[in-house]
């Protein structure tokens, strides 16, 4: 049989069963299509239960509806890649509007990161981890550059610019971990390229070293691009494999051909020296490595790190402990470190037994750091309730010499807690009530102010230290001791020490009544007119340029959140509330005051007061 009559009997055969199986499909339809009754296939029920049961049903729905709480609606899209949600104390999703992106750019790289402010470190940190719509570019009316294929070219990604600064400040906050968990919620396509590098160099510099070298060895085997060969030379010096770095630096510059800026740096600091271009210190590299690297003749550029790069110091045991002493305050101060890592760091010196039988007069003779660490021992190891007293108000008053009170304050709130306010103890209740509210701990403050209160008719020198706090108090936002009462607050002039000269209690009577005021406490009619002086009737301070200050009430006035915040750390700048002219303090506190952040204007201005109280 020829293949063409196979074809042709294959095709019959087809057609042929297409008809079989349309007629058979024709003959299941009429079946149904036959006379007769046809068949109830739905139960029979009465119209009027149907209508109760309907009634029954379209109420219960209504019920349900009722009790529906109507939230907001979910975010899509955000834009600025954030891990605080407004539960977690974001700045809320729409912070950043009104703010254009250009110039939420340049706030965010003027953003100050040594203050020693635990205040001001809480609120930039929120700034920069919030999850919130992205800040938007505003319309040009200028022309864009044409590329090659006709189609305008995108200058820049502005996400990915916000995020590598932000992870830029992040890590010289000391915020490793939250900068860890923001670099996770980035999709791993984006985490590429500079972004990427960004992260790891961040990552490094906030002290989280081994994780991240870990990654960096294993991504240094499968490339041989040149920032991840130096990042795993910056890792083995770490990790003080120094002859493998070395061998990896020569193998690098053989391929280069030639010596450059980033060699320099690794052959000095491999032989503990600082390296000799200036450049090179403000390096991420150096920042990275002269905090971990061993060698006193790095100690110098050590002082000059970041908050994070003292908490990577203080935290490495390998370093002099008096360098990690004096760094660990410096990274308290700032908040970078937890004031229980100062407390241990004390408690590790090795004194002489005798020593402790006479630690009040050998304080006396010893540099701050060391009468400090002597002192905090000294607390710990009494047994009596007036020697630990005694003990813990010589160290609040060596602290206070060097501006460290509020970073002590915190490390002794511990072992403050185990005294019990009594009379025998009256001389140490406003050093107590003050070291207290520095450290967070109101309810401890309110117990040494109420033994404040209630002699405060019978001894002079008590009702003096109490009216030398309540400003404090009143900042703070507590309630004053009895019998005192708020215009009390506003006489700050009465509660002056008399050690202080004119000069010295105008400037911080001043100080006080602008916190007061700032803080919408009513000043007490005729307190200011008293501080008018002939002599005094100008002042000298850092103030703020015009620009920042019109700016400020602008966007306080406008509710742009982000950039108020943004700008009040600008102006309190990298000394902190208890260094800021007042013409910063009563601008910032009222803006955040008025963009309803009064927790965190309470906060930077209780820090003021603490110095102003001293």
């Amino acid at each position: 049989m020829s293949i063409y009559n196979q074809k042709l009997l294959l095709t019959k055969v087809i057609i042929l069963l297409c008809i079989f199986f349309t007629i058979q499909s024709f003959s299941q339809e009429s079946e149904f299509e036959t006379t007769g009754t046809p068949k109830n296939i739905i139960p029979d029920v009465e119209l009027e239960d149907t209508d109760n049961e309907t009634n029954n049903y379209s109420d219960k729905v209504i019920d349900t509806v009722d009790n529906i709480a109507i939230t907001e609606l979910p975010k899509i899209s955000a834009g600025w890649t954030g891990i605080l949600s407004e539960e977690d104390g974001s700045l809320g999703w729409d912070m950043w509007n009104g703010t254009d992106a250009n110039f939420a750019k340049i706030l965010i790289e003027l953003l100050p990161v040594n203050a020693p402010s635990a205040a001001m470190r809480s609120l930039a940190k929120r700034l920069l981890l919030s999850r919130a719509a992205r800040p938007l570019v505003s319309s040009t009316k200028e022309l864009s550059v044409i590329g090659p294929d006709g189609k305008p070219i995108e200058l820049e990604n502005k996400e990915a610019t916000f995020l590598s600064l932000r992870f830029s400040k992040l890590a010289r906050l000391g915020a490793g971990k939250e900068l860890l968990k923001l670099s996770e919620t980035v999709h791993p396509a984006d985490m590429v390229d500079t972004l990427a590098k960004e992260a790891i160099s961040a990552r490094l510099l906030s002290g989280e070293t081994k994780q991240v070298c870990s990654e960096v060895i294993n991504l240094a085997r499968r490339t041989e691009e040149l920032h991840w060969r130096k990042i795993l030379v910056i890792c083995q010096l770490i990790e003080g494999k120094r002859d493998a770095a070395l061998l990896s630096l020569e193998l690098l510059m053989a391929e280069l051909e030639s010596e450059d800026v980033f060699s320099s740096l690794i052959y000095s600091l491999a032989d503990g020296y600082a390296p000799p271009e200036e450049s090179n210190l403000e390096s991420t590299y150096f920042q990275i490595l002269v905090a971990v690297l061993p060698g006193e003749l790095l100690d110098k550029q050590r002082f000059k790190l970041s908050p994070s790069g003292k908490r990577v110091v203080a935290l490495t045991p390998s370093h002099p402990w008096k360098l990690r002493i004096l760094l660990a305050e410096q990274a308290v101060a700032a908040g970078a470190l937890e004031s229980s890592f100062l407390g241990q760091l004390c408690a590790e010196y090795s004194f002489a037994e005798n020593i402790f039988t006479r630690a009040a007069t050998e304080s006396k003779n010893m540099e701050g750091y060391m009468a400090r660490t002597l002192l905090y021992q000294a607390s710990m190891r009494a047994t009596s309730y007036i020697e630990r007293a005694r003990f813990l108000r010589l160290l609040l008053d060596r602290s206070d010499e060097e501006d460290l009170f509020a970073t002590y304050a915190s490390a002794i709130i511990p072992i403050l807690a185990t005294l019990k306010p009594r009379s025998d103890l009256i001389w140490f209740a406003d050093s107590a009530a003050r070291a207290a509210m520095a450290g967070g701990n109101y309810k401890l403050a309110s117990e040494w102010l109420a033994l404040l209160g209630k002699t405060a008719d019978l001894d002079f020198e008590a009702s003096g230290s109490l009216l030398r706090l309540l400003p404090l108090i009143a900042v703070s936002g507590q309630p004053l001791p009895s019998p005192f009462i708020s215009s009390q607050a506003t006489d700050v002039w009465s509660g002056l020490p008399d050690t202080l000269s004119h000069m010295e209690k105008q400037h911080r009577a001043s100080r006080l009544l602008v916190l007061l005021s700032a803080m919408g406490i009513e000043i007490a009619e005729g307190s200011w007119k008293n501080l008018v002086n002939p002599e005094y009737t100008h002042t000298e301070e850092s103030i703020p340029s015009s620009a920042l200050r019109y700016q400020l009430i602008d966007a306080a006035k406008k509710r742009r959140v982000a950039e108020v915040v943004a700008i009040s750390l600008i102006m309190l700048g990298s000394d902190g509330p208890s260094k800021s002219g007042l013409v910063s303090l009563n601008a910032v506190i009222r803006a955040l005051r008025k963009i309803e952040l009064e927790d965190d204007a309470r906060a930077i201005a209780v820090e003021a007061a603490i110095a102003a109280t001293q």
